[in-house]
């Protein structure tokens, strides 16, 4: 009897310790290889995100102010032609009858380029993009390796669209950010939906969204090539015409008002 009380009594206060420790925030179990409570890198994520609105400094109903702008339907079939007339640019260094159309709207960013590069398959169409709500004075830098040939640009992008008539093993198609050399992808490029080929390959339309490119941009730095790797014919359809991505600092550049009207009359030439 007196070991049975005695038994009773040791599990009562065990209990009782049990039921402090926790409310104190430490673990009930006191083995050697038990974690503590709080063993978590302070920076690892909680268990559960509370629900607590974050102050942007910008009215609830702010929305984005890109302009309602153009969107061209494309499907790879004559896209050039799906464009605006005000949309279509001449493109420098051309290989033939080359015609290059870019536009936007609220949610994505067209480009299309015409030209018999695309009928080698892995010469790559690359769309340079500093984007940003309110653009800093332009800084030259180089943009990304390929074939051997590195391009010189008259600003330093925060973003290239690139895109090839055949996608690859390597899955070429894709956004790519200027960390480590530009080898890092930011947001892959769907081949069937937001990379456009036409039939007799003559010609490459990109389909990008905002999200991938800065969120909700309102100014833009822009530069076109592709990239053609023959001697002396290394970068080919030029936009603008005046960039040369084989001599520093990389020649002309557009910037756009994501804000205001699409048209290629409207945009500033530097």
């Amino acid at each position: 009897m007196v070991a049975r009380a005695t038994l009773r009594i040791a599990t009562l206060v065990a209990i009782a310790v049990t039921g402090c420790a926790q409310a104190s925030g430490h673990a009930a179990d006191l083995s050697p290889d038990a974690p503590a409570a709080d063993a978590r890198p302070v920076d690892a994520a909680p268990a559960t995100t509370p629900d607590v609105a974050i102050d942007t400094g910008l009215p609830a109903d702010a929305g984005c102010a890109i302009s309602a702008g153009v969107s061209p339907e494309l499907d790879g079939v004559d896209d050039l032609n799906a464009y605006p007339a005000a949309q279509h640019v001449s493109p420098g260094a051309m290989l033939g009858a080359d015609g290059v159309a870019i536009a936007w709207d609220t949610t994505r960013l067209y480009v299309t380029v015409a030209s018999t590069a695309f009928e080698a398959e892995y010469e790559p169409l690359h769309v340079y993009v500093e984007s940003a709500t309110a653009l800093l004075p332009a800084v030259p830098a180089s943009g990304k390796e390929y074939s051997g040939l590195v391009p010189m640009l008259p600003f330093a992008p925060t973003h290239l669209v690139a895109a090839r008539r055949t996608n690859g093993v390597d899955a070429y198609d894709a956004v790519y950010l200027p960390g480590a050399s530009w080898t890092t992808r930011g947001t892959s490029l769907d081949p069937t939906t937001a990379v456009l080929v036409a039939p007799d390959h003559h010609a490459l339309s990109v389909v990008v969204p905002w999200s991938a490119l800065g969120g909700c941009p309102t100014a833009l730095r822009l530069a076109v090539h592709v990239v053609h790797a023959a001697s002396a014919n290394e970068w080919k359809d030029l936009v603008p015409a005046s960039h040369t991505p084989w001599l520093a600092p990389g020649g002309g550049y557009y910037e756009l008002d994501l804000t205001g009207t699409p048209a290629v009359a409207s945009w500033t030439l530097r």
